[in-house]
């Protein structure tokens, strides 16, 4: 029987018998996670478990005991908007540092040439991409433009795809291009990603008024 776990870092006493991963599954929705949040992460005896955790049938197999360690994050979707904007802002300036030294490097490579910096690019692109495409479904207020969000990801996505093809057949003078040119037809991956970090830095200020405003307005 769990006789404690950790929210959020917080060590929280359980004053019921929880037997079954499944009693503490429904206990916590039901008593700790305010409307509107969710659990975000779950850890139970440094296993992750959040994909078990809206499964009852699997929870209700797995039996806990009184040091089993459990520990959950709970967190509103504007916490999960403002981490990924967090994280956009950073992923596409660390790439902006970067990216006229690189374009450079790949206008003077030779085709067998490999180019990991440009590979982690690419990964880097794509975890914006997933980020970007994760605000949509988070159901956020108004203070944050989704629209602009939506067309820098049609963009990036775009873009990535174009660079995708020219590292296949090892064209770097194409891919350095993408890095770099904007034509009367595209934008490029530079000019693109200064948009989205002015956007993401906009979005996350306007979205932290947004909740201190509410916050100030619950509590008068």
């Amino acid at each position: 029987m769990l006789r404690h776990l950790i929210v959020n870092q917080k060590r929280v006493p359980i004053p019921v018998p929880l037997r079954t991963l499944a009693d503490v599954c429904s206990w916590v929705d039901d008593v700790l996670v305010p409307v509107g949040e969710t659990v975000t992460s779950a850890h139970l005896d440094e296993k992750d478990i959040l994909d078990l955790w809206a499964s009852p049938k699997a929870t209700a197999a797995i039996s806990l005991r009184a040091d089993s360690r459990l520990d959950i994050r709970i967190e509103s979707s504007e916490d999960l908007a403002l981490q990924s904007l967090d994280a956009i802002h950073s992923l596409a300036g660390a790439i902006l540092r970067g990216i006229k030294t690189l374009a450079v490097h790949l206008w003077q490579a030779r085709q067998n040439e490999v180019q990991p910096e440009l590979f982690a690019v690419r990964d880097d692109l794509g975890l914006i991409c997933e980020l970007m495409d994760r605000m949509n479904d988070l159901g956020l207020s108004p203070s944050v433009d989704l629209l602009a969000i939506r067309e820098l990801h049609a963009r990036i996505y775009k873009i990535s795809l174009c660079l995708d093809a020219a590292v296949s057949v090892s064209d770097w003078k194409a891919s350095a291009q993408i890095l770099l040119r904007n034509t009367s037809t595209s934008i490029g991956l530079e000019t693109s990603l200064r948009h989205l970090v002015d956007e993401s830095e906009s979005n996350h200020l306007r979205l932290l008024t947004s909740r201190r405003r509410v916050s100030g307005s619950g509590v008068s």
